[in-house]
């Protein structure tokens, strides 16, 4: 048993670790208060003063007006093309790269370094800061847009399958590798198996996000419904907005809904 000094030692300690992690919480706690206090959370006058003016505009948003929701079907078409375009191209484009990201398949450090980096550039660029680049580049429409979501999610899709990839059960492809197998074998046979379930959530989890990017890109001119909604919020047909962001939402838990649908059946199959 141990003695009365030496459990005077363990409480002393527990206690300095206790107090540790108070003074951390606490140096976190200001911390975020800071940021809150940097980012104007904290003017009530300002949010106070802007809530008639919000509730005006809500008010003038009803009821929805589908007048014109004929000129709407061509540009929701749009945005649905657009995500599920973009998250294909993305996804074939990431996989070969996500390999090269890899650490349990590439040992060459300076190349795993670049392809690193190579993603991490294309993910820090906002889709809207593509967007409007490539509608400069090569005009408004689907196309910028399209493009835009593309780059933005091959960074995104190749930096999550990499991490996939170096999740899977190294066990699994040390015994193929025992048995003489190629690279090529090791990888379709040891690891894609692995990660094919968590690779279809993660393309079906991209797509609601591109499809929600995809209203957002119309803003910058790349098409979509977005571009609708937007031109609506200038003329201040508030009515219409109202009538566009029901479409939009029930295009997102439409889509939300066959995403699900379809990573059951992958689980199950």
């Amino acid at each position: 048993m141990a003695s009365k000094k030496e459990i005077k030692k363990i409480l002393v300690s527990l206690k300095k670790k206790e107090f540790k992690k108070k003074i951390i919480l606490i140096f976190f706690i200001i911390i975020f208060l800071l940021f809150f206090y940097r980012s104007n959370i904290f003017n009530i006058d300002v949010l106070f003063t802007g809530i008639p003016a919000f509730l005006t505009i809500t008010g003038e948003m009803f009821p929805p007006d589908f007048s014109n929701i004929s000129d709407w079907i061509n540009p929701s078409i749009d945005s649905v093309s657009m995500s599920i375009t973009a998250t294909i191209l993305s996804s074939i484009i990431a996989f070969p790269i996500s390999l090269i990201a890899s650490r349990n398949i590439n040992s060459n450090f300076y190349l795993y370094t670049f392809i690193r980096l190579f993603l991490s550039f294309f993910r820090s660029i906002p889709e809207i800061i593509l967007g409007l680049i490539i509608v400069i580049s090569v005009g408004f429409g689907i196309l910028s847009g399209t493009l835009a979501i593309t780059i933005h999610s091959v960074g995104m899709l190749g930096k999550f399958f990499s991490e996939s990839i170096e999740r899977s059960n190294n066990d699994i492809t040390e015994i193929i590798t025992s048995t003489g197998a190629t690279k090529m074998y090791i990888i379709f046979y040891g690891i894609i198996p692995q990660v094919t379930q968590e690779f279809i959530d993660l393309m079906m989890y991209r797509w609601e996000y591109n499809f929600r990017q995809s209203t957002i890109l119309g803003i910058v001119g790349a098409g979509g419904i977005g571009f609708e909604l937007l031109s609506s919020i200038r003329l201040m047909q508030y009515q219409e907005v109202s009538a566009i962001l029901i479409i939009v939402i029930s295009l997102v838990t439409f889509i939300d809904f066959l995403s699900s649908r379809i990573r059951s059946y992958f689980r199950e199959h």
